[in-house]
């Protein structure tokens, strides 16, 4: 029977439906949608929602830390609109506003010295010490570990600075006039926007994990942790969307030239290995499915009920 190759909870009826599931994936995706936002995206607005609702009444809190979370949050919403839109460069560059919002939310409330100087107006590039964007970033790190220990204690502090660096240094490729700007512009032309539609939806989405991390950490709050395994079935979700078209040979000549690899060899090598490691996950998932079944099918029953 079937179900002896699973787990003795799922029926030989509910294993058809999830092999159904693998052998139909593109319609199935709805039905998978709907459990990645009954289960992942609905908890994680509802509790932001709630928990932002609970900061504005707790008077131990800075008013600063509360507004900027507050903002935060909602530019965050003004990036799922834009990515809607397929206006990515300026989806980025809010998606950076929001970021920085973040950090110094949460670092004014946890250091005076980044407090005193965030109120001060005078303080320009020369005379900021502590509230320069590396030196929040790196002490936001120790922030990321109070947030949730099982997540952030198992990721050394070197690999969260890179971590960190790297996401709001290539948000920082989006803001200023930069050869990344006129790549986008020249892939809309082709609609060629999958990778990057799906890179700034991962980005996004990562971003608004924080802020519910933050809000649940200010506000001490005790309600059950989002199920991770809706977040990953979001990611493999995302990882679907991209066109395979755009993961082949002339898809990376074309980035290498509008990029001008000949002049950027050393930068462009790097985001290459990044997007081949893109395709190298998609390949691996689709290989896993195929040679573990019964796995996916274990994992299916736990997030698609």
């Amino acid at each position: 029977m079937i179900e002896d190759s699973v787990n003795k909870n799922i029926t030989n009826d509910e294993c058809w439906k999830y092999l159904y599931y693998l052998t139909n994936f593109e319609e199935s995706k709805k039905d998978m949608l709907k459990q990645v936002n009954k289960n992942f995206i609905k908890v994680m607005r509802n509790s932001i929602k709630n928990n932002l609702l609970k900061l504005n009444k707790n008077a131990n809190l800075k008013r600063e830390t509360i507004n900027l979370l507050t903002q935060s949050n909602s530019t965050l919403k003004n990036v799922h609109y834009l990515v809607k839109q397929k206006s990515i460069v300026d989806a980025n560059t809010l998606l950076r506003s929001s970021f920085e919002n973040l950090i110094m939310a949460m670092m004014i409330n946890r250091d005076e010295n980044v407090y005193n100087e965030f109120i001060d107006l005078s303080i320009n590039d020369q005379t900021r010490c502590n509230t320069k964007p590396q030196t929040l970033r790196n002490n936001f790190r120790k922030v990321l570990k109070d947030l949730n220990y099982d997540i952030f204690n198992e990721i050394s502090n070197t690999k969260l600075k890179i971590m960190l660096d790297e996401f709001y240094d290539k948000l920082c490729l989006f803001t200023h006039s930069t050869l990344i700007v006129n790549a986008i512009v020249e892939l809309k032309k082709d609609e060629s926007l999958s990778i990057c539609i799906f890179a700034i939806k991962q980005n996004a989405y990562f971003l608004e994990l924080l802020i519910y991390l933050c809000l649940k950490y200010l506000n001490n709050s005790n309600e059950e942790m989002i199920d991770a395994s809706y977040i990953v079935l979001g990611y493999i979700l995302l990882l679907s969307d991209v066109s395979k078209q755009e993961l082949n040979q002339e898809s990376f000549d074309r980035i290498n030239s509008l990029l001008y690899s000949d002049i950027n060899n050393k930068y462009f090598e790097k985001n290459k290995s990044e997007i081949e490691m893109l395709n190298k996950e998609i390949q691996e998932l689709k290989k896993d499915i195929e040679n573990n079944p019964w796995v996916i099918i274990d994992f299916l029953s736990k997030t698609m009920k």
